[in-house]
């Protein structure tokens, strides 16, 4: 797993290096897990799924925060993907 970087709520976003394609992050923590589309280079961000019991303002929280680190998050899914 690959850490991009971590939320103001202290989820860790992450690209996980045995994953599949397309282009994706996951965010982890507090028993916690959601799944982001990045649509590189430039998104926009897809919110597609989530495990646990997630608010949603914490989730559209977190898909405007990856928005702000997009070229992060997609040059981690290169490095660790091709």
């Amino acid at each position: 797993m690959g850490q991009v970087f971590r939320s103001k709520r202290g989820y860790c976003v992450a690209v996980n290096s045995n994953d599949h394609s397309p282009a994706h992050v996951h965010t982890y923590g507090r028993g916690l897990d959601a799944r982001f589309g990045l649509n590189c280079p430039e998104g926009p961000i897809e919110y597609w799924d989530h495990e646990g019991p997630w608010k949603m303002k914490h989730l559209n929280e977190l898909g405007e925060e990856i928005a702000d680190e997009i070229d992060a998050c997609c040059a981690e899914w290169r490095r660790v993907h091709g």
